[in-house]
C-alpha cells in the first residue's frame, strides 16, 4: 500500500518487493547495505521514498539521475514527477519561486484570468484540469518544459493509485 506524505509517495515493503521482483527476504539483505533508502516508520510499517527508491536503482544501473547534461545542459527545476498532483505541485512551487501571483501568470501566459487559479486547484469544485490548448500556455508562462526521462520500474498499477491513503 503506498502512501503519500508531503507531496513524496512512500512505497510499503510489499510494494518494494513487487516494484523490484524479489523476495522480503531479499529486501531485509538490501537494507543492510548503506547504500540502499533508508526506511522510515509511519504508523509502525515501514516505508521507503520512492523517489531514493528510483536514484538508488538508478545509480545502480552505473547512471547518475542527478546530472544536469542528463537534461541537454538545462537546468532541472523538479525532481522526478510521475503523477499528475505532483507536476502541479511542481507548476505551483515553479510560480512560487518566480515570485508572480496567479494573476500575473495568468498575463504573462495569455490565459484566461483566473484559469491558473483553477489549474492550481484541480481537485476542487472551482478547479479545472488541463487540455491541449491550455498546456503549453501554462508551461510558456512559467519558462519551464517537460521532459521525459526513463525510470527504471514497472508503472504503478491503476488499483493500487485509487487507494493511497493521505497522512
Amino acid at each position: 500500500m503506498a502512501i503519500t506524505q508531503r507531496n513524496e509517495k512512500y512505497l510499503d515493503i510489499g510494494d518494494v518487493c513487487e516494484r523490484f521482483g524479489i523476495a522480503r527476504s531479499t529486501l531485509y539483505v538490501w537494507m543492510k547495505d548503506p547504500s540502499f533508502p533508508p526506511s522510515v516508520m509511519i504508523r509502525k510499517r515501514r516505508y521507503f521514498s520512492e523517489l531514493a527508491l528510483a536514484r538508488w536503482e538508478a545509480e545502480r544501473g552505473g547512471e547518475d539521475p542527478d546530472l544536469p547534461d542528463r537534461l541537454h545542459g538545462l537546468k532541472p527545476i523538479s525532481g522526478v514527477i510521475s503523477d499528475y498532483q505532483g507536476f502541479v505541485d511542481a507548476m505551483v512551487k515553479r510560480r512560487s519561486t518566480m515570485g508572480i501571483s496567479s494573476m500575473e501568470l495568468d498575463a504573462r501566459s495569455g490565459m484566461q484570468e483566473g484559469y491558473a487559479s483553477k489549474l492550481e486547484n484541480y481537485g476542487r469544485p472551482q478547479g479545472r484540469g488541463m487540455g491541449p490548448d491550455v498546456f503549453p500556455l501554462w508551461l510558456g508562462g512559467l519558462k519551464v518544459g517537460v521532459v521525459l526521462v526513463e525510470i527504471p520500474r514497472r508503472p504503478r498499477r491503476k488499483k493500487d493509485q485509487a487507494d493511497v491513503p493521505q497522512v
